[in-house]
């Protein structure tokens, strides 16, 4: 029988390929049986067998070409192409070879890469702002300045990246504004919510000292350089008080009416201050000297004064400059002292001035009555214990130095017990000393290191009234008018 005739009478039979594959000739001959098949009679079953295997391996590929024709090219009933099943995430059953990381990420390239659109090269892409502003107003950009709103009312700021912005606009007449403006990629216009300010007057202020503080209602404080004694500023209409000092200098004060959009001057015209803080000292007794010190203040007695005024301090550096300077004075001069010709330290302007004879302090007391209209002298001894023993904490020495009485000095003089506002001897006692002799003053207060001023508030001591040293200044009175 010819291969062909074989393979048909194969395919007319229900007979199973498997029955053929697995080589058991007793089954395939009872299947035939049973489906009629037209073979004949086979006298070496083995034989038949090995005969008809080409023809099994035939139609088992036949059959695997059909099955797959009819999974790859599946057609919907309108004869386009079947969508493909979707894919799980389930393992197949059956590994595979594995693939090399490199191989599986080649695959994964040519796979994925027709599906997709190249993406265009990143840019740093950036656009023009244009400010709408009133013309003249200064733009800042992140802190910087960019420049000024010209006639045309706009300012294009090009080259600004996309994103958010600090913006600040200040223009005349109008409160600063400043915000955070978001940038878009395409070019765009701002124009920034401006509120005009409330009407305002301007203040022209002349002060004839620089270094001048000027207080406007007590709020505002301005300062004059050293170059400059004019000030020019803005300020809400109405009364405004003025207030200007210095130091050295009395205080000015005065008022000033500022109208809406006009401009008022003021000339500040300070004054030398000449005035130390003064102590009132009422008029009546007190004890004066002290029968447990020494010889010169025995026997203590009571002394009746009038009313008047004493400095609370010594005569500072400050203020003794200011005569210096003004009545051309000589400077104070001393060994290894620290004025330096008509200046002294920065840091000493409050100390007591040092190193001024009797003669200057005497000197100092009619310049100060002639700049002022009041009559300044030195302190009698009385007036001057007076006021340490009853002042209290408002009598200060800070400097601790012996300071000038205006009396002659006598060891004996308070055996005399004058008792109505005592001025002093007539004439001082005769001394011998540093290669001099003559009369000598009265001196107060005890030197460096001497304890409080009441406990030598009744210490007498002396100096030639023509000579200085380093541990005597003086303080001032003030006589009462009445």
């Amino acid at each position: 029988m010819r291969a062909e005739d074989r393979r048909l009478r194969i395919a007319d039979c229900g007979l199973r390929i498997a029955d053929f594959l697995n080589l058991n000739p007793q089954s395939a001959i009872a299947k035939c049986g049973e489906s009629n098949c037209r073979i004949p009679s086979i006298r070496n079953p083995q034989s038949a067998i090995r005969n008809l295997r080409p023809s099994i391996l035939f139609a088992s590929s036949v059959f695997s070409i059909l099955v797959f024709s009819q999974c790859a090219f599946a057609q919907d009933p309108a004869g386009r192409e079947a969508p493909k099943p979707a894919q799980t995430d389930k393992k197949k059953s059956v590994a595979g070879p594995a693939k090399s990381a490199s191989s599986a990420k080649s695959d994964k390239s040519r796979n994925s890469a027709p599906n997709r659109t190249p993406a265009p090269k990143s840019t740093s892409v950036r656009a023009k702002l244009t400010i709408v502003a009133p013309p003249g107003t200064a733009v800042e950009v992140d802190g910087k300045s960019r420049g000024v709103v010209g006639a045309r009312g706009d300012l294009t700021l090009p080259g600004l990246a996309p994103g958010d912005h600090r913006l600040g606009i200040f223009a005349d007449g109008y409160e600063p504004w400043r915000g955070t403006f978001v940038m878009s990629v395409a070019s765009t216009r701002f124009e920034p919510p401006l509120r005009k300010k409330p009407p305002t007057g301007r203040l022209v202020l002349t002060a004839n000292e620089p270094g001048t503080e000027i207080l406007i209602d007590g709020t505002r404080s301005f300062t004059t350089q050293q170059w400059q004694v004019r000030l020019i500023v803005d300020v809400a209409p109405g009364l405004r008080q003025l207030r200007a000092s210095k130091p050295g200098f009395k205080e000015w004060s005065g008022t000033v009416v500022v109208k809406p959009n006009e401009t008022a001057t003021v000339n500040i015209d300070l004054k030398r201050g000449f005035d130390l803080e003064m102590l009132r000292v009422s008029e009546g007794p007190f004890i004066c000297g002290a029968d447990r010190g020494a010889k010169d203040q025995r026997p203590a007695h009571q002394v009746l004064t009038p009313e008047f005024e004493i400095s609370r301090t010594e005569v500072t550096n400050r203020l003794y400059k200011i005569f210096v300077d003004s009545a051309n004075h000589p400077a104070p001069q001393g060994l290894d002292y620290g004025w330096n010709e008509n200046n002294y330290p920065p840091e000493q302007e409050d100390f007591p001035v040092v190193f001024v004879s009797w003669e200057d302090a005497v000197a100092y007391c009619k310049w100060l009555s002639e700049q002022t209209g009041r009559r300044y002298r030195l302190p009698t001894e009385a007036e001057w214990e007076k006021a340490a023993k009853l002042g209290g904490n408002q009598y200060k020495s800070a400097g601790k130095v012996w300071e000038w009485c205006l009396d002659w000095y006598d060891p004996n003089y308070y055996k005399v017990r004058e008792r109505i506002n005592p001025q002093g001897p007539a004439h001082g006692k005769l001394y011998k000393m540093l290669g001099r002799d003559g009369e000598a003053k009265v001196i107060r207060g005890g030197g460096f290191g001497f304890g409080s001023v009441t406990r030598r508030a009744a210490e007498r001591n002396y100096f030639f009234p023509t000579m200085t040293r380093s541990d005597i200044g003086f303080r001032i009175v003030r006589e009462v008018n009445e």
